[in-house]
């Protein structure tokens, strides 16, 4: 371990020119932020916009083709690429360019993310862009300031009030109002619930959608062709869905290891949704109840409608980002044998740990995801004896696949390492047939494949056979079958009821506690 730590090189990103102009927009969802700085980029013409996910990359992608006309702007992400020369261009944040004239760059905060934060930090101190604007909440401020010192700095205030009205029943949700719960079950339950009061009207938002069928379910909502819309905090991560009243039906959570309160700045990143710009005059908010299973704390709702941290130059928010992350890069490692990288990257991090313990805004990305990858991908190798160049195992490792991918990333790297036998794996799961009797998990978990094949369609083209066109039908045929058991699960509305009486009941448990004292089945 000593000699790997010796041959670690650690580096900070660094620009050589400094910008001509850096401006910070910061202030909540609904407050024109991404309005200004985009159009300062079709103002000049020539940039970037880079944002966290997929779907805000596609959203600023058409907001802009639609003002500067298709062959102006073009859509890089992991798992597509449109008109890649154009002289605009949206990315995800992973994928931007490394230097240009103009660089938006949304959700700052993100750079303190312990899984993504470093893509971030290398634009803050690397990207070699002559004008920079960056987006985000005003929380980040101190981070803005320690990134850029001098930065202008432009506060945007919400265009409508947040206004609090407190319990709403499910028989009383008007049109134009979105309920928030905090799982899959959840959303589905409570869908189904307000579809027997108003058949047909209810549209359904959570993040296992494909982002077609995603897009299509908020069109529904957006053209008033569903009244209501039950949603995650998918609406706290890049999807723009602005309401006129929006209700938490629960206001706690499963972050992985616990269930827990939402912290005020969740809250108030939802709550921001809520209110149309020239249709209503201020947005509200408030708890849904009247379901025995859901219970939303109002207190906690009310008091995150309004900042209460005391940021620097006499500003309040809702928590203090202060920190960005940095993470490995291969070249850093010092090694040339895939064999070896675990350990260096191992090395690679008591090393960046101590020395950058004395910059108090700089943390260590967290390992965990990636090395999590590498040993499945090490194990599916060992399994079949193959190996796969250094350059080849770094790419595969840093792929976007969650951890429910990892058996999937194996076969992709097997398909790298020449093992032919993956092929016609490979090949059923780009079979679109096979969704014509799909269940909605069945077709949720196809488009989360069909995701991750059009990212290695891109990295390697043909290999295994996977084509960028077989997986982007994938992921289209995915979508609408989504879309199509949607229907169905909603209007059918058996989950959140009780299988053997019919009463409501948790939409976790099949049966609701009389029931299951009674054992029955």
């Amino acid at each position: 371990m000593r000699r790997a730590e010796d041959r670690i090189e650690i580096r900070l990103p660094e620009r050589r020119t400094p910008p001509a102009s850096v401006v910070a927009h910061l202030g909540p969802t609904n407050s024109g932020k991404t309005h200004d700085a985009l159009a300062f980029l079709a103002e000049q013409g020539h940039g970037v916009y880079a944002g966290p996910l997929r779907m805000l990359a596609q959203e600023a992608h058409r907001r802009l083709a639609l003002q500067l006309g298709d062959d102006r702007v073009g859509l890089i992400t992991g798992e597509e690429r449109i008109n890649e020369t154009a002289p605009i261009l949206c990315c995800t944040v992973e994928m931007a360019p490394a230097k240009g004239e103009v660089l938006v760059l949304d959700e700052v905060q993100w750079a303190d993310d312990e899984e993504r934060g470093a893509a971030w930090t290398q634009l803050l101190l690397a990207g070699e862009y002559r004008h920079i604007r960056l987006l985000g909440a005003l929380d980040a401020l101190p981070l803005v300031r320690r990134a850029f010192p001098d930065a202008e700095l432009r506060v945007h205030e919400r265009k409508l009030p947040l206004e609090f009205v407190g319990p709403r029943q499910l028989r009383g949700l008007t049109p134009g109002t979105v309920v928030v719960a905090f799982s899959r079950k959840a959303v589905l339950a409570l869908a189904g619930e307000i579809n027997r009061l108003q058949p047909n009207r209810v549209a359904v938002l959570y993040g296992a959608m494909p982002l077609a069928s995603r897009r299509e379910e908020i069109d529904r909502f957006l053209a008033g062709d569903a009244d209501v819309c039950v949603a995650t905090d998918v609406l706290g991560h890049g999807v723009n869905l602005p309401c006129e009243t929006l209700l938490f039906a629960e206001t706690t959570k499963f972050d992985g290891e616990v269930r827990r309160p939402l912290e005020p700045w969740e809250l108030a990143q939802i709550a921001g949704r809520a209110g149309r710009f020239g249709l209503v005059e201020r947005g509200h908010v408030g708890v849904l109840v009247g379901i025995d299973w859901a219970s939303a704390d109002p207190d906690l709702v009310e008091s995150a409608l309004e900042p209460h941290v005391e940021l620097p130059e006499g500003h309040r928010g809702y928590r203090i980002v202060d920190e960005a992350r940095i993470g490995a890069r291969l070249g850093d490692l010092g090694i040339d044998d895939a064999r070896d990288l675990d350990a260096a990257l191992a090395a690679w991090h008591r090393v960046a740990t101590r020395e950058w313990a004395h910059e108090s805004w700089l943390a260590v990305e967290s390992l965990q995801p990636i090395r999590g990858r590498l040993a499945v991908v090490e194990r599916h190798l060992r399994g079949r004896g193959r190996r796969l160049e250094l350059e080849d195992m770094w790419t595969l490792v840093n792929a976007p696949i969650d951890p429910d991918g990892g058996e999937l990333l194996g076969l992709l790297a097997l398909a790298v390492a020449g093992d032919r036998s993956q092929r016609s794996l490979l090949q059923f799961l780009l079979d679109t047939s096979r969704l014509r009797d799909a269940t909605l998990e069945e077709a949720e978990e196809a488009g989360r494949v069909a995701a991750i094949l059009r990212w290695f369609a891109l990295q390697y083209p043909d290999v295994g056979g996977v084509t960028i066109e077989r997986a982007a039908e994938l992921e289209r045929a995915a979508a609408e079958r989504v879309v199509r058991r949607l229907t169905v699960e909603v209007r059918d509305g058996r989950l959140g009821r009780c299988r053997s009486c019919g009463r409501s009941c948790p939409p976790w448990f099949p049966l609701c506690d009389r029931c299951a004292r009674a054992g029955r089945r």
